[in-house]
């Protein structure tokens, strides 16, 4: 197993909200994932800034105090920043210490009050860019997301300096209807990270090719070269570990048999050849472009710094 299909494997469900105890009626649209955890009122409370002023806010939050809240927005806009921190000397925060306002709504399902708060001038991004729509997407119901994807929230995290990325929890969760929710408002499923690795490749990394089939139809492709060498299309050369379903099985199937007919080539070159064809700029050739075959410019330069 590669070291990328192995970290993919076992840590994906480590990158969604997780940990920490919250109230129980927070829970009441987060059913279906027991591993989602929504911020911890406790935590939260003991965290937020703006002083009294913020925590008291944040508490009307929590508790659907919607009147309230507005109320202290209108008399001190400036509150609508109020987000939960953490020691700056610690790698992460604790687990549930996490949030802004729109998150706070969102981990109580409380349509009305991420209502109110877009009313009152919060950014549909959130004030933690992309940390609402992240837990919103793993609700039971689309319409916490739809409600803020509508907002003009972007489904996607290079528009979001710093930004939380949506479409990764989605994949971490198995989450296919996310997925679709967030190529239905214009997610790309080219996108790639500063490594090149794009959402094909995360999706089969963490196993999951109904995703990455899904990515593939809606204009994905298996050919994206990462900084080091490497594409989605090599982890179809592996047998999958971990999910080993008929239908897992068969759309991986129908991936290979995709890349079979690209005419790039079957087996794929190994990385070390990629990297060489790519930094001598050999690679992609027109033929390969067309077929798919991607290198984003902060891939590139790794790859022509390995080489």
């Amino acid at each position: 197993m590669t070291r990328h299909r192995f970290f993919g494997i076992a840590v994906m469900l480590a990158i969604a909200p997780t940990g920490g105890c919250s109230m129980a009626a927070d829970k009441a649209c987060f059913s279906k994932r027991s591993s989602v955890v929504l911020p911890d009122r406790t935590r939260v409370l003991a965290n937020v800034t703006n002083g009294a002023s913020g925590r008291t806010l944040a508490e009307a939050v929590l508790d659907g105090r919607t009147g309230e809240a507005r109320a202290m927005l209108a008399r001190d806009p400036r509150l609508i920043g109020t987000v939960v921190t953490h020691d700056p000397r610690m790698s992460s925060a604790p687990d549930g210490q996490y949030g802004d306002l729109l998150t706070l709504a969102v981990s109580r399902c409380d349509p009305d009050g991420i209502a109110m708060l877009l009313a009152a001038g919060m950014p549909a991004n959130g004030v933690r860019p992309g940390n609402a729509l992240t837990l919103a997407l793993l609700a039971d119901s689309p319409d916490l997301a739809e409600a803020l994807l509508r907002a003009g929230a972007s489904p996607d995290p290079q528009r979001l300096p710093d930004g939380e990325d949506a479409m990764k929890s989605a994949i971490a969760f198995s989450h296919v209807g996310g997925v679709m929710t967030l190529l239905r408002h214009g997610a790309d499923p080219r996108w790639a990270d500063s490594f090149g690795i794009d959402r094909v490749r995360m999706a089969l990394d963490a196993e999951q090719a109904d995703i990455a089939e899904l990515l593939v139809q809606k204009g994905g492709t298996l050919w994206s070269v990462a900084g080091d060498g490497s594409m989605a299309v090599h982890e179809l050369v592996a047998e999958p570990v971990a999910f080993t379903g008929p239908e897992m099985k068969a759309a991986r199937a129908r991936l290979v048999e995709r890349a079979k007919a690209s005419g790039i080539g079957w087996p794929p070159p190994d990385r070390a050849t990629v990297r060489q064809m790519v930094a001598s700029g050999a690679w992609p050739t027109p033929a390969m472009a067309k077929a798919g075959m991607t290198v984003s410019a902060e891939a590139l330069a790794q790859i022509r710094a390995r080489n």
